[in-house]
């Protein structure tokens, strides 16, 4: 009975001691509270690179999609915006090699593709020149990440396609 006693003793002290004020805990391991919480998805990168970039892919895909837009309009009024942003410092040539680069590189990469304007791309499109004729040229956010499939994905979701596949239940007399 003494052994007992002296075994569930020590046992607590041993156990209060883990709860002690050593600094080492789990939640130092794991992270606690807030930073264990996901970090928040960065915007996209504003500088004068990233909208050179961004105006011009969008001013390309909207004249391959037929928006009715004057395109050297829109990209005087871009560059004349980074020259004001940035002021007498800015490398404008690289800028507009830039601009140039990138709007030829989109044009010639969707010419031949007939089925390019999908209604989820004119929307976007639309959406971003309507945003840069209005002079506001920040990139526009990437789109979401769609999950991967995986191995096992879909199953018993419902949703998956059984073309081909004949099931048949032993209780199922209907080939008799």
């Amino acid at each position: 009975m003494k052994s007992a006693h002296l075994l569930i003793a020590v046992s607590a002290l041993a156990l209060a001691g883990c709860s002690g004020a050593s600094g080492l805990t789990t939640g130092s391991l794991f992270g606690s509270g807030e930073s264990a919480k996901p970090a928040a998805a960065a915007g996209p990168v504003n500088d004068p690179t990233s909208r050179a970039f961004q105006v011009g892919t969008v001013s390309a895909r909207a004249i391959k999609c037929g928006y009715n837009f004057d395109p050297a309009k829109l990209k005087t009024n871009y560059l004349t915006y980074e020259r004001t942003m940035a002021g007498p410092t800015a490398d404008m040539a690289n800028i507009e090699r830039t601009y140039d680069v990138s709007f030829n590189a989109v044009a010639k990469a969707v010419a031949s593709e007939a089925e390019y304007c999908s209604a989820e791309k004119t929307k976007t499109i639309k959406k971003d020149l309507s945003r840069h004729l209005a002079g506001d040229y920040t990139p526009s956010p990437p789109p979401p990440k769609q999950e991967e499939e995986g191995l096992f994905s879909g199953w018993g979701s419902g949703g998956g396609s059984s073309e081909g596949i004949k099931q048949s239940l032993p209780t199922d007399n209907s080939n008799i």
